[in-house]
């Protein structure tokens, strides 16, 4: 028997199950799917071995320079520690036992495992070592015995799950990772219409929205100055929601022109004159507080709160505060009916980046601050902004890219690192 491939382990985020807890002893495993070894630090004092999947894991004293190695079937090893100053406390080291007996069968120590996964730039963490998935395609080369995994996406449920890995033949994991936002899919009777969800056009007559979260929307039909449909709708966890408008679903409405009566009066028997009354109702509008501004059709009414009367028609109404503002709120006034309006707090609309690289761990620099290495996603960013996206790594000239943000969606961002 022999110990080969020797090798102090890194720390890092990706390798954060390497920090070693204990400060007096270094670590070392050892790759072997065999069993019944004694250790002997320094060729005198024991070394007990704890056992995991397809390794053994020696807590060594500090500055170990040769172990001991003895087994019942596979005799007696003396293993000199590459490094010059042995193994030193609060390190970790890995490396591989090798056994060989002519009455033993040989067995293969590690075995190919691949993962093919769905989405194409999911991350997978295989014992605690997390990495980015290209291509949807990621090969590794691991110890034969049970392995541990994690799949995950931005909008999409995570799924784990072991391998157990033999020395028969390489593994196939296929994964199809399930998406966890909505969709919502429109179809009307009228042709060249615009059609909004919350505000935002998905298409003309027929339109499938982006990804939507559970709960209350609004849908708006429109075309040219007139509103042919107004409505909210519920919409659930993982749901492809589709609404079909029929002709008799939708009714015409002008959006802009105030809504009149006309009233006739009688002038001496035989004169009939018309005249035209605009309609108006008064409204009541509430804000958060006294420091959130109050706007209706971008027109500023108040802070806090407004009372007045409107004409009759069509208003989107929403709060500023602090540079934020409210997704709007609609409001139809069509007769005399007092209006009250409670308005919802003001909040940014914001969007992801999924930032990749073709080197692992590179830094991450967004409009010039660190948010960490790659692979990374970065949330809370302002959406409609431009970031720019700047990667760094030794050995590399650095990377720059321009991405703009979208709201309430993910924007993927793949950069590559030259070589100097």
């Amino acid at each position: 028997m022999h110990i080969v491939e020797f090798k102090k382990l890194k720390k890092g985020p990706l390798n954060m199950n390497h920090v070693v807890s204990s400060k007096q002893e270094a670590i070392l495993d050892l790759k072997t799917s065999e069993k019944g070894f004694s250790f002997l630090a320094n060729g005198k004092q024991g070394i007990a071995a704890e056992e995991g999947e397809g390794l053994l894991t020696l807590k060594t004293p500090d500055k170990t320079t040769f172990i001991v190695v003895k087994h019942a079937d596979y005799g007696q090893l003396t293993w000199k520690v590459p490094k010059k100053k042995g193994l030193r406390r609060k390190k970790h080291y890995t490396a591989t036992l090798e056994t060989f007996s002519p009455d033993k069968e040989y067995k293969l120590q590690e075995q190919w495992v691949i993962f093919e996964i769905q989405p194409q730039d999911a991350i997978l963490t295989i014992d605690s070592t997390r990495t980015t998935i290209h291509n949807g395609r990621k090969q590794f080369y691991l110890p034969v015995g049970k392995h541990g995994w994690l799949a995950e996406a931005p909008f999409h449920q995570a799924e784990k799950d072991t391998v157990e890995l033999t020395d028969e033949g390489r593994q196939i994991v296929k994964i199809a990772l399930q998406p966890i936002y909505s969709y919502l899919t429109v179809k009307t009777a009228l042709e060249g219409c615009d059609i909004l969800v919350d505000g935002q056009l998905i298409g003309k007559t027929r339109g499938t929205s982006g990804h939507l979260r559970e709960g209350t929307h609004r849908l708006f039909v429109k075309k040219d100055s007139l509103c042919y449909y107004d409505a909210t709708f519920n919409i659930g966890w993982k749901e492809k929601k589709t609404i079909e408008l029929t002709a008799e679903d939708l009714h015409i409405r002008d959006i802009h022109r105030p809504i009149t009566t006309i009233s006739a009066v009688a002038a001496n028997d035989s004169v009939v004159q018309d005249t035209m009354t605009t309609i108006k109702a008064p409204v009541t509008i509430k804000a958060l507080d006294d420091f959130t501004s109050i706007w209706v059709n971008r027109e500023l009414k108040g802070f806090g709160s407004w009372e007045g009367e409107l004409e009759a028609g069509f208003y989107l109404i929403n709060t500023e505060k602090d540079g934020l503002e409210s997704r709007s709120t609609a409001l139809w006034v069509n007769d005399a009916t007092p209006q009250h309006v409670e308005l919802i707090a003001p909040k940014g609309s914001f969007g992801m980046l999924n930032i990749q690289s073709n080197e692992i761990g590179a830094d991450v620099y967004i409009n010039g601050r660190l948010t960490g290495t790659t692979p990374i996603v970065v949330k809370d960013l302002p959406a409609g902004s431009n970031c720019e996206v700047r990667l760094e790594k030794a050995g590399f000239f650095e990377a720059k890219e321009i991405v703009k943000v979208v709201g309430n969606d993910l924007t993927h961002v793949k950069m590559k690192l030259k070589k100097r």
